[in-house]
């Protein structure tokens, strides 16, 4: 694990949790490579549930913009991509069902490990967006998403405009289980893992397998990793990210 994500393993539910309150948990690379971590690492230690949540008052701002300003061209953005995708993998891959306790809001990436999660809790008053076209980027992983799970008219709503999303629509339009006041979510939680707790580990592996099995295609990680290597061949991308460091509009290409 780094700095800003922990691990904890009791009574068979590992918590991987983000650690970067300060920043409003929002992911580096080395973050991104620790939660992928952290979810195999509930595997080997036999945890019958994964709960994913966030320290602070918001569960995740999304990409740290300091790491999309580092990105100069598109094998940048490629390697970028690789380690995003390979933690969202890892997600959908473990065998252990995952439950996203969001602690608060979620933008951008965080909005998008809050989809991929199994099952996901979320507090009433939080608000959830993909506002990566406002800054050059695209979320390569939501929206696809989005468009199985929601449909591609309302997929395009968030994605295209960057809206912000309540709790209790996201639970209308299926991206999440379970929306409750925010005093309630801890219970929430704990209801669905005892749940999970009294299912049989290989049913609960081989239910989890379909589920996902429907939301993918052949060759998306590759399209998706050329769409973000498309971005940043030209100058969008690094415009909006700078922008946002130096707290002004973006100029945009015409």
């Amino acid at each position: 694990m780094t700095e800003h994500v922990s691990y904890e393993f009791a009574d068979g539910v590992s918590t991987v949790r983000l650690d970067r309150p300060e920043k409003l948990n929002a992911m580096t690379l080395e973050m991104w490579d620790a939660v992928a971590d952290g979810v195999r690492r509930a595997d080997d230690d036999g945890a019958r549930a994964i709960v994913l949540t966030g320290s602070g008052r918001v569960f995740c701002a999304g990409d740290d913009i300091g790491s999309l300003a580092d990105v100069e061209n598109p094998r940048d953005a490629r390697e970028l991509a690789d380690t995003v995708l390979g933690c969202f993998g890892a997600i959908e891959r473990s065998p252990v069902p995952v439950v996203a306790k969001a602690n608060g809001s979620a933008y951008g990436g965080g909005f998008e490990l809050l989809m991929s999660a199994d099952l996901t809790v979320a507090p009433r008053d939080a608000v959830f967006a993909l506002p990566e076209t406002r800054i050059g980027a695209y979320p390569f992983y939501g929206a696809k998403r989005l468009a199985r799970l929601v449909g591609r008219q309302r997929a395009a709503d968030l994605a295209l405009t960057g809206r912000e999303l309540g709790a209790e629509e996201a639970v209308e339009w299926g991206l999440f289980a379970r929306a409750v006041d925010d005093g309630e979510v801890d219970d929430a939680v704990s209801d669905i893992v005892a749940a999970l707790g009294r299912s049989s580990p290989a049913s609960l592996e081989t239910t989890k397998t379909w589920l996902n099995a429907s939301l993918r295609f052949a060759g998306e990680d590759e399209a998706m990793r050329n769409g973000l290597g498309y971005l940043f061949s030209g100058p969008d991308a690094r415009e909006g990210a700078l922008s946002f460091l130096e707290g002004r509009d973006p100029d945009f290409a015409e």
